[in-house]
């Protein structure tokens, strides 16, 4: 059987596995923790009393994405334990610090049946909630086996994950037929799923991270701390460069050299996609030779800073509230994009490169209300800067019709939640 294949290979892949997990820990010492968790071990223990809910995000954007529903599960199930279930330490900490000891953490065990068994037998959940991609052939077969309920929601399928899974089909295909619910978010991510697996009862519910809520507070405090950045007076024009990847710094960096030339007090905020690259990047934007503070040394930002480096986690949505545009990276190489829901929420005007092949619907959207730009090159990163913030008007429109894409799509909290209802209750 494929599945008995696909296993033997993952046994022998272990050492590999923690070999690349103590790669990680060079730049990030959290990988190194925690390793009994990976094999289905740890030391935290289910409550006796309360059924068990299991939810699964994989990391930090699977997180976002799963607060409102996260939320919704501890206010409507008060007498369940909610155990999540991650697989990166940027996603457990950010978890962490939002929700404390209202939910259980462990990281998510290796997808070998040994561990998996274990696992399963300690914690005895009556449902999996699986966010997003996250399809795992052994534990969705186990699942089943053993009467846990299994709902992929918020599911999303790009084009090029479509034509990997189409490569092992004979291992996909059954996985896929095995899960009780599948929530796509778009008829695009349902169609591609249908061509995988044929199946009639897959559903669309929207993003949910369109139903994420922007605190109250933060426009308030983003206003003032602009003000206080200000120069004689006036708002300085900000640039946040999101999500960026490895080539893509120095084209933002090429890109801001030249707003500066006509806007030289406008600040670039640039925040990388990983936090193991945070160093490699304060190198890189330290050998152009512009001035830089970083966000995680708690740095001031003077009249004299250029770059502003967000190397946090968990402070994307505030640094976005501190901009007026925003490019969001993973899009000016061949990755596909990054989310531009967030930026979208806040009423940002949007820039993307050409890859956006993961977020095809929501561009889609965003570029015929006119709320996003697509660019190819630095040059053109600077020219639409430079046209926006000298056209306040245009800047405005622009970010209105970002945010009305955004507000035109909440909705899929309270869908999943629907189809929820029974097997929650039951």
């Amino acid at each position: 059987m494929p599945r008995n294949l696909y296993t033997a290979l993952f046994c022998l892949s272990l050492p590999v596995y923690f070999v690349r997990l103590c790669w990680k820990g060079l730049s990030n010492k959290e990988y190194f923790l925690r390793w009994s968790e990976r094999l289905g071990f740890g030391s935290e223990i289910p409550s006796k009393e309360k059924s068990l809910i299991w939810i699964h995000a994989v990391s930090v954007g699977e997180v976002n994405a799963s607060m409102p529903l996260l939320r919704r599960l501890i206010t409507d199930h008060p007498h369940s334990e909610l155990l999540v279930t991650t697989t990166t330490p940027t996603g457990s900490r950010l978890l962490i610090e939002r929700l404390g000891n209202k939910i259980k953490h462990q990281y998510l065990p290796v997808d070998i049946p040994f561990f998996l068994n274990y696992f399963l037998n300690k914690w005895n959940p009556e449902i999996l909630i699986l966010l997003e991609t996250e399809i795992w052939p052994n534990l969705i077969n186990i699942c089943k086996r053993r009467a846990i309920y299994t709902a992929l929601v918020n599911a999303r399928l790009s084009e090029k994950s479509k034509d990997n899974y189409l490569k092992y089909n004979s291992l996909m295909k059954p996985a896929i037929e095995n899960i009780d619910l599948i929530l796509a978010q778009f008829e695009s991510d349902k169609r591609r799923f249908l061509e995988i697996a044929d199946r009639k009862d897959i559903n669309t519910c929207g993003n949910l991270k369109f139903d994420q809520d922007i605190p109250s507070e933060l426009e308030d405090i983003s206003k003032t701390i602009k003000q206080d950045w200000s120069i004689d007076g006036e708002l300085r024009p900000i640039l946040i460069a999101a999500s960026t990847h490895e080539t893509e710094e120095d084209e933002v960096l090429k890109a801001f050299k030249k707003i500066l030339i006509s806007s030289p007090n406008a600040l670039l905020i640039l925040v990388p996609r990983h936090l193991e690259r945070f160093e490699r990047v304060k190198k890189i934007i330290q050998a152009s030779g512009l001035a830089l503070v970083s966000r995680s040394k708690k740095e001031d930002v003077k009249k004299n800073t250029q770059v502003l480096l967000g190397d946090t986690i968990g402070e994307l949505n505030f640094l976005y509230s501190l901009s007026d545009v925003a490019f969001v990276g993973g899009s000016l190489i061949d990755h596909g994009g990054q989310n531009l829901l967030e930026p979208a929420a806040q009423g940002l005007a949007l820039i993307s490169g050409p890859s956006l092949r993961n977020f095809s619907d929501i561009s889609d959207q965003l570029i015929k209300k006119e709320g996003l730009t697509v660019i190819r090159s630095a040059e053109e990163l600077s020219e639409k800067f430079i046209e926006l913030v000298e056209t306040p008007d245009v800047l405005k429109k622009s970010g209105e019709a970002a945010f009305e894409v955004f507000m035109t799509n909440r909705g899929a909290l309270e869908k999943i939640i629907n189809y929820l209802q029974e097997p929650l209750q039951t």
